[in-house]
């Protein structure tokens, strides 16, 4: 169809495996470029396809564009998409391979979301980022060999999952985080907390109003949790995390406990003394919390719920407009 009409094409979604032949993958995207797409999705794995049309990477209509492919892309392919593409303003990146690329560099004055996932062989390559309208910043890949990030005084909101292995955990991430602390809402995996509460100055967030903690393995030999993060983030209004991420109760507490915090949602609770300490301590330092959600671990008996909840509704609170919810 794309061959026979001459209509333009606002959007465009090519997903194909080993039986499809590279000549029509070229000729279908060709069409689309030539039918000026604006976003275009690419999905193609395991085919004797091993590049692009050069015409795709100087597509000037092009808006969004993600692209899951299965090889390798060349390095000045890559900077004539973002120098030609000058209308791009979304970009979704996964399964890039960057074995044997040095710098992967993303420079764009109109890019206002940027998402890269699960990369390949990226241990020796820098991501460099200068990107002055970026908005939205997704990360879930591995950490690379080194972090450049510049003019991304737009940021609003940045997720950041690191895939890491334990013998990973030395690597630094401390250039990363420095350039996204003005973000306005952030997402951490656990391992991206503790890489950032590894940074040998912790930075301070002085804008942030939003985070999300994401749990996925055991806090247990932690000796620093989200009580650092909370003391580097003054203006924190929102806070959803896992419990066990609260690795002790700080004797100073955070400003943003007393003065900003409105919403807290504790996730994972047992009906064990340290966790109840931890809901008590929000509570009785909250001068601003308005809504305190806790979701449990566990099944519950209804007699057991009836302690728990009489327990922690009881428990003092600096705010008199805060409700608690508790999801068993």
């Amino acid at each position: 169809m794309l061959f026979v009409h001459k209509t333009n094409v606002y959007k465009f979604r090519l997903k194909c495996g080993i039986r499809v032949d590279c000549c029509h993958v070229y000729g279908w995207i060709l069409a689309a470029v030539w039918r000026g797409v604006k976003h275009l999705d690419l999905n193609i794995s395991y085919t004797n396809v091993k590049t692009l049309p050069d015409a795709l990477f100087a597509c000037r209509t092009l808006v969004a564009l993600k692209l899951d492919i299965h090889f390798i892309l060349d390095v000045p392919k890559v900077k004539n998409l973002f120098s030609s593409c000058t209308n791009l303003e979304d970009v979704i990146i996964e399964k890039f391979n960057m074995e044997n690329i040095n710098n992967f560099n993303i420079s764009h004055h109109l890019l206002q979301s940027l998402t890269i996932l699960h990369s390949n062989d990226s241990s020796n390559c820098w991501l460099i980022i200068d990107s002055p309208n970026l908005a939205y910043f997704k990360y879930i890949d591995h950490v690379v060999g080194g972090y450049s990030l510049e003019n991304l005084q737009s940021i609003v909101s940045v997720d950041i999952r690191f895939i890491i292995e334990d013998d990973d955990l030395q690597a630094d991430a401390t250039a990363l985080f420095r350039e996204i602390s003005n973000v306005r809402s952030l997402l951490l995996s656990s391992t991206s907390l503790k890489l950032l509460l590894s940074c040998e100055s912790l930075p301070i967030f002085a804008s942030m109003v939003e985070l999300k903690l994401y749990c996925e393995h055991s806090y247990e030999y932690w000796e620093k949790g989200l009580e650092s993060l909370l003391t580097s983030s003054p203006e924190l209004e929102k806070l959803d995390f896992d419990q066990e991420v609260l690795i002790s109760l700080p004797e100073k507490v955070p400003s943003c406990l007393s003065f900003k915090l409105k919403v807290t949602e504790f996730s994972n609770f047992r009906d064990d003394k340290d966790c109840i300490e931890k809901v008590k301590y929000i509570l009785k330092h909250g001068g601003a919390l308005q809504k305190l959600t806790i979701r449990t671990a566990s099944y519950y008996h209804d007699e057991e719920k009836m302690k728990i909840a009489d327990e922690l509704f009881a428990s003092p609170r600096e705010s008199k407009q805060c409700c608690i919810l508790i999801v068993w």
